[in-house]
């Protein structure tokens, strides 16, 4: 069955039940769904692709809804990116209509003052109308439809575009519902960044099943407890950043968490020591860590934590690939990901997609960028990257990007961005290779924040006489590290 055609059977089945809690009030499927018709019937009736410049309230995910089930694919446009990241994102996809929230009408004026033949519509006033019955909803499947579209980092100094399908999509989350069966009792945390792949899966796993999807407010991302207890979350999704935050608010006292029953992270290493704190504020919950490039649609690998388990790394495992997937490795060790989750291709980008995709007897693989070993239990077990990539908030950084932007900025090819601290990047520093300017300085750092979102901005910047080099020439990391641990 369709992904369109089980959103709609989970919307007659549980017409009447929280399909959602937002800004402190409930919104039932039925009425989420007459909200996502009101928009389906609107001007963008016939548009096959649309932007979403919304942030997790109400208008947000009836727009979502409203292209699930009109199998329409949609890019959600980042509120907080710069003008400039988004300008670039809308012109990439070569998006014609985009629909905001008033709350960020502003944006929506300055992107449209720059994009004048692009549509814009208000939400508010497409979700709002008299609403039809639920019973009249019509669903529409094409299977080559993309779903959406995700931005993420890229080399050359411009996001780029990984378009994810129907297809990839469906695969996914019928794996996922297998792995973790809601009840329609079921409270799901909701933490992501709609740019987030994984608020993809907390999505559509949530509203397939008949759960309540809980939208956390801003205010409590990095400090959830509160709401976890108020609500009595049964189920809970976020990046291990977020726990390393709570630890060090003295949020994982023992059974702080008794509702828990699932706890997923995925987006960085999951700490063994942070897995067993987490494990003992929430006693009753079941830890699992997932895998998984956008590429490779949300997560392709999964494993379960046993607290009792203190053999191995620093680091919970990758775990084993999921139903429909497939892992191998390279000679060179890096892993290499198959199956229907496998995206086809970078949005515009054919040279990136023959760098990244490789066939082999008919069986396409894409290169994660990630060293691993398997142990001999078949579990998979990550090393490092083979590339400047890290993950900073679960976010994919390129640092090729921040670099290439400042020596662009500065005319100067001698810089160099590394992440810090090395196991668990929390944020970036730059080396110039000059002479102190603070005034340069100033304005480099406000270039940036006009063109990359504010945690690939780095923190700090290093004024150095030369740059270190290795044995072969190139700049040497592992030196600019010490120079920050000293």
């Amino acid at each position: 069955m369709k992904l369109s055609e089980q959103l709609n059977n989970s919307i007659v089945s549980y017409a009447n039940l929280p399909a959602l809690f937002v800004d402190n009030k409930f919104i039932t499927y039925k009425k989420l769904a007459n909200y996502a018709k009101n928009i389906n019937t609107s001007a963008i009736s016939e548009a096959e692709q649309i932007g979403i410049l919304s942030y997790r309230d109400t208008h947000y995910y009836s727009a979502v809804l409203a292209c699930a089930l009109d199998s329409r694919t949609f890019i959600p446009l980042g509120v907080k990116l710069p003008i400039a990241r988004l300008l670039s994102i809308i012109e990439q996809s070569n998006l014609q209509y985009v629909l905001y929230s008033t709350k960020y009408l502003s944006i929506s004026q300055q992107l449209k003052s720059a994009l004048p033949n692009i549509l814009f519509l208000c939400l508010e006033d497409l979700v709002y109308k008299d609403t039809v019955p639920t019973e009249q909803l019509q669903t529409r499947y094409r299977p080559s439809c993309i779903a959406y579209i995700l931005f993420t980092s890229g080399s050359t100094g411009a996001p780029k575009g990984v378009p994810i399908t129907q297809a990839n999509l469906e695969c996914y989350v019928r794996t996922m519902c297998e792995h973790l069966p809601l009840t329609n009792t079921d409270k799901v945390s909701q933490v992501f960044d709609p740019t987030f792949d994984l608020s993809m899966h907390d999505i559509f796993v949530t509203w397939l099943q008949g759960a309540c999807l809980y939208v956390l407010p801003e205010a409590a991302l990095f400090a959830p407890g509160k709401f976890i207890r108020q609500h009595g979350l049964t189920v809970w999704f976020s990046v291990p950043s977020t726990v390393s935050i709570m630890a060090k608010l003295g949020m994982l006292k023992s059974d702080a968490y008794p509702s828990l029953r699932v706890s997923q992270f995925c987006g960085e290493a999951l700490p063994r020591t942070l897995a067993a704190q987490w494990q003992k504020a929430a006693p009753n919950s079941q830890i699992i860590n997932l895998y998984g490039p956008t590429e490779a649609t949300i997560a392709c690998s999964r494993y379960v934590f046993d607290c009792n388990d203190s053999s191995g790394s620093n680091f919970i495992p990758l775990g084993k690939a999921l139903k429909y997937m497939d892992f191998k490795i390279d000679p060179q060790g890096e892993l290499l990901i198959s199956g229907p989750q496998v995206f086809s291709g970078y949005l515009n980008d054919s040279i990136k997609t023959q760098q990244c995709l490789l066939t082999t007897n008919n069986i396409t693989y894409y290169r994660s960028g990630d060293l691993v070993k398997c142990d001999d239990k078949g579990i998979f077990h990550y090393i490092s990257r083979v590339d400047d990539q890290v993950k900073i908030q679960g976010y994919r950084v390129e640092l090729s990007e921040v670099n290439t932007l400042a020596q662009d900025f500065l005319s100067n090819p001698l810089v160099h961005t590394i992440a810090t601290p090395r196991q668990q990047p929390q944020s970036l520093t730059l080396f110039i290779c000059n002479p102190a300017d603070k005034e340069v300085e100033q304005t480099l750092i406000d270039y940036l924040k006009q063109q990359l979102p504010l945690y690939m901005v780095p923190k700090k910047i290093i004024w150095i006489d030369s740059m270190p080099l290795n044995s072969n020439g190139k700049i040497d990391k592992s030196a600019l590290h010490t120079m920050m641990e000293k």
